[in-house]
């Protein structure tokens, strides 16, 4: 049976670690628009890019990515598995986006992106994994209740209203920093990268809706 706790490095250095890849995506970012805007690419001009939500989208994301990783790492049975799995859809995801930009008419800042994305991402991997090395799978291994475990039904519900009522908020409020465009709904809206927030929020909801339901249905038996 697998050990949950595997041997870490000290929490100083793994935090000092995990901000300093947060910090150089951004800067990375930041930079690439630079140089962009420089040489006439107008980067600008693709629907809520700029530095800040470059920056901030690279420091988001990577903070997010290292709570996820340990959430995995903690608390899933084969982390190993899910963690691919999740690496593999945020990078489908991010170079999705970039493929959208090169096929509308900006190549060069398509390929600079996806080129900076994957370097960012691997870093982030590999810091993860240094910081918060992941256990070998095993169906068998014993891992401590997740963070709702211990809520009743009707807390669930409220959470989830409230993660409901949050995502169609973020969706109205969201335009400075939504982003590129994902996918095209109309003419005028589509999925941006910064509605997968509430995306997440609305699938959170569902999972404590489901077990919400299933608390009623053991007690009604």
């Amino acid at each position: 049976m697998t050990d949950v706790a595997a041997p870490r490095p000290p929490v100083p250095a793994r935090v000092v670690a995990i901000v300093a890849v947060a910090l150089v995506g951004a800067a990375v970012g930041t930079g690439l628009f630079v140089v962009a805007a420089s040489v006439g690419l107008r980067p600008w001009r693709y629907p809520g890019l700029s530095p800040l939500v470059t920056a901030s989208y690279a420091v988001v994301g990577t903070l997010l990515g290292a709570v996820a990783w340990r959430l995995v790492r903690q608390r899933a049975r084969r982390p190993r598995t899910v963690l691919g799995w999740s690496v593999a859809a945020v990078v489908a995801v991010t170079l999705g986006a970039d493929l959208v930009a090169g096929v509308d008419g900006r190549l060069l800042v398509g390929l600079a992106s996806a080129a900076q994305h994957v370097v960012v991402i691997a870093a982030a991997v590999a810091v993860f994994w240094w910081a918060m090395p992941v256990p070998p799978d095993d169906a068998a291994r014993e891992v401590p209740p997740g963070p709702l475990a211990g809520l009743r039904a009707p807390a669930r519900l409220g959470l989830a209203a409230v993660l409901v009522v949050a995502a169609g908020v973020w969706v109205v409020v969201n335009k400075a920093v939504e982003g590129p465009t994902l996918l095209v709904i109309t003419g005028r809206h589509g999925l941006t990268v910064a509605d997968l927030f509430s995306v997440a929020a609305l699938v959170t909801a569902g999972y404590l809706l489901r077990g919400a339901l299933r608390g009623s249905d053991r007690r009604d038996g």
